[in-house]
């Protein structure tokens, strides 16, 4: 007569639940799936009659998200967690608390029940991201710019906001601090998506990011970067507009350049030269920000979890907002339209993910989550 232990009495009903859960997580996430595949048919409809226009491969992307999202969005947690500990929750051993956290996510798989549904969404998502923003210019040319620096003066005294800016933050170490803060996005944006999407049960406030993100991108990235095709400062005079209002703000960034490196224009440099052709095109577009979009959303969805956390990342969204008029990427417009853009989807997001939360099905699904 065998004898179980108590390692099969607590193990084995997880084994045996994980796919029948995976399923229900699979069924319960349904929205996510209804934004995403219609941002890829938005997209596939768009440039449907687009000579050079090839489908992105979903096995690229699937070893994107693999290889790269979720690499940098452990690192991201790593830090963030750390300095959750060290400043706020003080263990007695950090280092020795955030190794029972790594242990304890694989002994429990209910982070994992509900990531892998959200990933083939955002794998679907970002095929329909991925192949329009590079085809923008093909469907509808840059014809906003002129425009946008005529609102911009008009929302600002008659000044080009950069202009406004640059005797409180034209200095060489602050325009260095607002470059590297651009440049940290990739690592919040991978963060907050590990964070939520690894979640142990499908809250409200985890719902209520991804739909608002995904709603953002498809509304913001998508119909509004085209039907307001523009390409931002930078590139005003490589489009031939003459006179260059922001061809000394260029002049100053590449001047601090030769002192301390400004990543933002090597990036830039690469976007133009995708542009022309000359290597593979990843894609300009400037309004609406989609930057300081999820910025802003990323401070929505973190204050809701920790207050002093969701400030930090306000403070980091208002950085974004001027950092991407300091380093030449976009109108001041380009930002004001993200803010307002990302608050009505996050209030819409907000207003489904209630509606979804108090379903029967997912509160089936976050009991038989909670029992593992």
């Amino acid at each position: 007569m065998s004898h179980a232990t108590p390692e099969t009495i607590v193990h084995a009903p997880v084994q045996r639940s994980f796919l029948p859960l995976l399923t229900q997580s699979f069924l319960v996430q349904w929205p996510f799936y209804i934004v995403a595949v219609a941002y890829a048919l938005t997209t596939y409809i768009l440039l449907a009659d687009i000579p050079s226009y090839t489908q992105a491969p979903i096995k690229n992307l699937a070893i994107g998200i693999i290889t790269l999202t979720i690499p940098a969005g452990l690192v991201a947690i790593f830090f963030f967690r750390l300095l959750q500990y060290v400043l706020v929750l003080k263990p007695e051993s950090p280092v020795r608390q955030m190794k029972e956290d790594v242990v304890g996510l694989f002994r429990k798989p209910a982070p994992f029940i509900l990531a892998l549904p959200l990933l083939l969404a955002m794998i679907i998502f970002n095929k329909g991201m991925l192949e329009l923003k590079p085809m923008i210019p093909l469907v509808k040319p840059f014809t906003y710019d002129t425009m946008f620096v005529e609102w911009d003066r008009a929302l600002h005294f008659g000044f080009d906001p950069w202009v406004l800016l640059q005797p409180v933050i034209g200095h060489d170490i602050i325009t260095f601090i607002f470059n590297m803060a651009y440049n940290f996005w990739f690592l919040a944006l991978f963060g907050t998506f590990m964070w939520f999407g690894f979640a142990r049960h499908a809250s409200v406030v985890r719902t209520q990011f991804f739909l608002s993100y995904m709603l953002c991108w498809w509304i913001g990235g998508g119909f509004l970067a085209v039907y307001f095709s523009s390409a931002g400062p930078v590139y005003y005079g490589l489009l031939g507009y003459s006179p260059d209002p922001f061809a000394p703000l260029i002049a100053y960034l590449k001047d601090v350049d030769s002192r301390i490196p400004i990543w933002a224009l090597d990036a830039q440099a690469v976007l133009w030269d995708g542009y022309q052709g000359k290597v593979t095109p990843i894609g300009i577009s400037a309004f609406p920000s989609m930057h300081n979009a999820s910025a802003v959303l990323f401070a929505l969805a973190v204050f809701r979890v920790n207050r002093t956390a969701g400030i930090c990342f306000a403070v980091y969204a208002a950085m974004i907002l001027v950092g991407s008029v300091h380093l030449g990427w976009h109108y001041a417009i380009d930002g004001y339209a993200a803010i307002a853009l990302a608050l009505a989807c996050w209030w819409l997001a907000g207003f489904m993910a209630r509606w979804h939360g108090n379903l029967p099905s997912t509160m089936r699904l976050n009991e038989s989550l909670a029992r593992l």
